[in-house]
């Protein structure tokens, strides 16, 4: 399972960063290289695309990769100034997370993961950015961050198909739009009967399905934490129809959202 290391950082390790952990929107020119990392990183992938390269192995950077960079590796990075970085990066100097023998016996130096829903990580990514490691609140914070990645990755573990993801990268950047298994499957430039296999595998679910919870999860978002009016949240996310909105959002959520709206908290 491609967690291991990061299971092992709830399960014993102790987190001791050599900088305070950045949640940064990268600049057109940003780059980042390491010709020997002194300790362990994570990096995770919040928007947009790029090119990382460890130790001689090119990975593309996406919205959704979490990397696990391990010390020693030599870390090249660049992002497409088409589509800046939106990244969470934290690095520690020592994790104690594994026995020596079994790092000896570890010849990569990093671990792919791959989270499909890594917006729903912006919020405590920013909590554990904006805190002081000595805060009371840092270590909870972090811990629940990193236990979040490896629940997701667990849940998607060695599902993640490059193909496929270019269908869910278009649906979290355009979730109004009235889409199609054919027009999912051109973003995927695959059939539609394998691309909505593979996708299936990757999300655990359908790809209309998947739309829809998602537009749902951004409803509640905003109802709770925007006063927009709750007719346009709906048609902000392509239901013009607001009864069939409310019937949908209630079933999916249990409550009306204009009950979700009066009990929120301010």
């Amino acid at each position: 399972m491609p967690s291991t290391s990061l299971q092992s950082i709830l399960d014993r390790g102790k987190l001791e960063l050599t900088s305070a952990p950045i949640l940064y929107r990268c600049e057109p020119i940003w780059s980042w290289r390491v010709d020997s990392l002194p300790g362990h990183a994570i990096l995770l992938i919040l928007d947009g695309r790029g090119k990382l390269t460890v130790d001689g192995t090119p990975i593309d950077l996406r919205q959704g990769l979490c990397f696990f960079l391990k010390p020693g590796a030599k870390i090249e990075a660049q992002q497409n100034p088409s589509y800046p970085l939106f990244l969470f990066l934290a690095q520690f100097e020592n994790l104690n997370t594994v026995p020596k023998a079994q790092e000896e016996e570890e010849d990569i130096n990093y671990e792919s993961l791959f989270i499909h829903n890594a917006r729903n990580l912006e919020t405590l990514a920013e909590l554990v950015a904006s805190r002081e490691p000595q805060d009371a609140l840092f270590d909870d914070a972090i811990r629940m961050l990193i236990r979040l990645i490896v629940s997701e990755a667990n849940h998607n573990a060695g599902n993640f198909d490059p193909n496929a993801y270019e269908a869910l990268y278009a649906i979290e950047n355009d979730l109004a739009r009235k889409w199609t298994i054919a027009d999912l499957a051109a973003e995927a430039k695959m059939s539609a009967t394998s691309f909505a296999r593979s996708f299936k595998r990757m999300t655990s679910e359908p790809p209309i399905h998947y739309v829809i919870r998602r537009r749902m999860e951004e409803a509640k978002r905003k109802i709770q934490q925007s006063s927009l009016p709750i007719e346009e949240i709906a048609i902000n996310l392509g239901y013009d129809d607001f009864s069939f909105f409310r019937q949908l959002f209630q079933k999916r959520l249990g409550q009306t959202p204009e009950s979700l709206r009066v009990g929120r908290t301010i």
